[in-house]
């Protein structure tokens, strides 16, 4: 053996130190994360143990909760039918488990009532998905649909005047002219003998269109409808990638895809286009001598409801934004009426009767198309625009019977309850007659689709006079044949608000129209559209 050169020892000992001291420090850091997940675990099934007493389905995992459940049903387009499952086998108040944390999910009517009334304890989550895109500002904070706090308690009191029944009669003739505008500049021209036509994509035209006729008079939406329409949808389809875990390579390629980079361009030119409206109405609103803005004219309201609030024209563009995305609602929700008509031809049959023997003349004679709302109020029922909704409890409360932890997540869902069939005798069956003797069930809060209480829909009378107007106009105009497709047309339920998907499509043949005549500005009529 060839002896070691003077002081190899010494670095032989100080290597073999090293590596035991990254041993050591390696064996430690395993020890500190090791306990950190355990402790985190024990501390997690602690708080389980807080709702341990509320009945829900077993999980399918303790770390992924029911993740796998919920996934597969999601697949197969059967989301929410798993939440009314579950609701068969353990009643009204439930609880499920979202990975480890446990949320209450309730279609009590007594507790939703709860829910809608008492916006201090039930708050919206500050987490919506709308209210911004991958970090760029959609709808932010305080819109009049996603906000809350004072100055959204103070916007919605201001805005509720706009809203009213009373000034949708004054609306009324402004709306009648521009479905008549529809009808020959952008509907008929498209429709020849035969055409087919997606409905969806025709509702969303027409609806982009009104906040045009309401004050929101950029070029966009006057003239070119569809565009506003095909952008609000784009916004839709990419919202949900937000949702995505953030460690998954899908959420992370997303980031960094050309769709992502132009849809997030969209946003920030409808933004723009927005700011320069408000720029314009408030150079017409300082020529005026009024203390009130027209009674016509929403822009003008939202910039009167953002000024009493205390909050800038940041916040006007985010309730421009909510607008033409609410707007979009009623599409989804004509688009689902049609999906259900298919199987229902007597039901079209008695609708386009109704209509064309009653064509419109006046705000009055809406009230004539009695069981054309019927039909309407009935699709709310079985495909409302609001599948779902969560709420966030601040303090412990008892609901359902049982003692709930504040800090907790409430989810609720119009889909389940308008399907129980205590509620409703042959929930699944499209039937409008069940609405003749009024609308029931709105005071015991077991038919909700506008909501109630506090947050129920401003836009409510709007959007069933809109409604109305639009399904008068098609039908007076054009016999509509649902064409068959290879994809069935669906109403996707893992959203909280509906998604279209596969049409319908519909075959337009023309048909002598009966038209809008006489239109006539008569507020003080005492004939009302049930709602």
């Amino acid at each position: 053996e060839w002896p070691l050169r003077p002081g190899s020892q010494t670095i032989v000992t100080v290597a073999r130190d090293k590596r035991e001291s990254k041993m050591l420090l390696f064996v430690l850091l395993i020890g500190v994360v090791t306990f950190y997940n355990s402790f985190d675990t024990i501390k997690k099934w602690l708080y389980q143990q807080k709702f341990r007493h509320i009945p829900g389905p077993p999980v399918d995992s303790f770390s992924k909760g029911h993740g796998a459940t919920l996934g597969n049903a999601k697949k197969d387009n059967a989301f929410l039918e798993t939440f009314l499952h579950w609701r068969s086998l353990y009643g009204n108040t439930f609880k499920f488990f979202i990975k480890t944390r446990p949320v209450i999910f309730s279609v009590d009517p007594e507790v939703l009532r709860e829910i809608c009334q008492d916006v201090v304890n039930f708050i919206k989550v500050d987490h919506l998905p709308n209210r911004s895109l991958f970090g760029q500002r959609i709808t932010g904070t305080y819109s009049i649909l996603t906000g809350g706090g004072q100055e959204w308690a103070i916007k919605r009191k201001v805005m509720s005047s706009f809203f009213a029944k009373q000034n949708m009669k004054v609306l009324f003739p402004k709306l009648v002219v521009l479905m008549d505008s529809l009808l020959e500049k952008k509907i008929k021209p498209k429709v020849g003998d035969g055409t087919v036509l997606d409905l969806h994509e025709l509702y969303t035209m027409i609806f982009s269109a009104i906040p045009g006729a309401m004050g929101l008079e950029c070029d966009m939406g006057v003239n070119y409808p569809e565009e506003i329409g095909r952008i609000v949808n784009i916004f839709l389809d990419v919202i949900p990638h937000q949702l995505r875990n953030k460690d998954t390579l899908e959420r992370l390629s997303f980031q960094m895809s050309l769709a992502k980079q132009k849809t997030t361009q969209m946003v920030i030119d409808m933004r723009t286009m927005g700011k320069e409206m408000i720029s314009e109405k408030r150079k017409e609103l300082q020529l005026m001598d009024e203390s009130e803005p027209p009674t016509n004219d929403l822009l003008a309201w939202l910039i009167k409801a953002n000024d009493t609030a205390g909050l800038t024209d940041e916040e006007v563009t985010d309730d421009i934004m909510t607008v033409y995305l609410v707007m979009d609602n009623m599409s989804k929700q004509l688009g689902s009426l049609f999906i259900y008509l298919i199987n229902y031809p007597e039901i079209v049959e008695k609708l386009k009767k109704e209509i064309r023997e009653n064509p419109i003349t006046d705000y009055r004679s809406l009230s004539k198309l009695r069981y054309t709302e019927l039909v309407i109020l009935e699709s709310l029922r079985l495909a409302p625009v609001l599948l779902r909704g969560t709420r966030w409890l601040n303090k412990d409360v008892t609901v359902g019977g049982y003692h709930v932890p504040g800090d907790c997540q409430f989810q609720y869902s119009q889909y389940v309850l308008h399907r129980i069939e205590e509620y409703w005798p042959n929930p699944r069956e499209f039937i409008p007659e069940r609405f003749e003797h009024g609308v029931p069930n709105v005071e015991s809060f077991s038919y909700f689709p506008f909501l109630a209480g506090a947050r129920a829909c401003l836009g409510k009378h709007l959007a069933m006079i809109a409604m109305k107007l639009t399904l008068s106009m098609l039908l007076s105009n054009f016999e509509l044949t649902p064409v068959p497709t290879e994809t069935k047309p669906e109403i996707v339920q893992n959203m909280a608000v509906t998604r279209l998907k596969g049409g319908p499509f519909y075959q337009f043949i023309p048909n002598q129209s009966t038209g809008y005549v006489n239109v006539t500005n008569e507020p003080n009529s005492t004939q009302d559209i049930q709602v």
